[in-house]
């Protein structure tokens, strides 16, 4: 069962893997590394520097993604990313943005699940200001937040009434902030083959996740029919994966760019992650 959570929530943050464009069919893998660990006056005492402001091409004022997650044949759990306006911090308004998932049925009475996902999203910038992580696996449990420093790129850790400062690639994203400002690319520009990346902070270490987009494809599911683009994550192979290339993602190729449908090959059985309800209540109509 951590195979199944740990397969949902690669693929719910899998497309904010679509960032900066490379040119060429392949791409090497990138090891994640650890930045430094400073002390809490080294932080403060880093420069400030200029914020930036993206044309944000969809920003809903409220939304609601509801996927089912099959194991093989079997319904094992639900996710849900949901948007709603949140806090501001220094005066520049965010989205509060949560994904949850459980378990359900026969799966829940074996391993229980129980993850919360929450992300407080600069609405201009599209960066994170914080980052909150709890987690129920069984009988692991995790209880994390960051907080994100966006002009002095850095982000302090806390857990177990611990804290740990460090310093981060400019707008590092967390799991779920980056979800948001992938909605907001030129998806449609981007060449078959071509190669997307992101840094993402995960766990102390920086992550830079990779995507190819191989095609387009009618996808058929529970919430509708959507024409979507395909895009091919580079997953590490061995632990869970088999191959590099086991993991799929189906993009709706519309405004919203939700993502639609995810399929995942494992050592051991597949995964299916599908849309099965979305809501939304946009600032503005939605573009055609």
């Amino acid at each position: 069962m951590r195979i199944l959570t740990s397969t949902l929530w690669l693929a719910v943050a899998v497309l904010p893997a679509l960032t900066s464009v490379q040119s060429g069919p392949t791409a090497a893998a990138v090891r994640p590394w650890r930045p430094a660990v400073i002390s809490a006056d080294s932080a403060a005492a880093l420069p400030h520097l200029p914020l930036r402001a993206v044309d944000a091409f969809w920003l809903p004022h409220q939304e609601e993604l509801v996927y089912t997650v099959r194991y093989g044949f079997i319904a094992a759990g639900e996710a849900r990313l949901s948007t709603q306006p949140g806090p501001s911090y220094g005066g520049r308004p965010t989205m509060q943005v949560v994904g949850t998932g459980r378990t359900t049925g026969a799966f829940d009475w074996v391993f229980k699940v129980r993850d919360h996902y929450e992300s407080h999203v600069d609405k201009s910038g599209l960066f994170p200001h914080r980052f909150i992580r709890k987690v129920k696996e069984g009988g692991y449990q995790m209880d994390r937040e960051i907080v994100f420093d966006p002009s002095r790129r850095s982000a302090c850790t806390q857990e177990k009434g611990e804290e740990r400062f460090q310093v981060l690639p400019d707008y590092c994203q967390d799991l779920v902030s980056a979800f948001h400002y992938a909605r907001n690319l030129p998806l449609d520009s981007l060449v078959m083959g071509g190669i997307v990346e992101i840094p993402t902070f995960v766990d102390g270490k920086v992550h830079h996740v990779r995507a190819r987009k191989i095609g387009e494809k009618q996808v058929d599911v529970k919430a509708g029919s959507f024409q979507c683009w395909v895009f091919q994550p580079l997953v590490k192979k061995g632990r869970i994966w088999k191959d590099e290339e086991d993991l799929t993602l189906y993009v709706s190729a519309d405004a919203r760019r939700m993502p639609v449908l995810v399929k995942s090959n494992l050592l051991v059985g597949s995964v299916r992650l599908e849309l099965i309800e979305h809501h939304v209540t946009p600032t503005a109509p939605i573009p055609q």
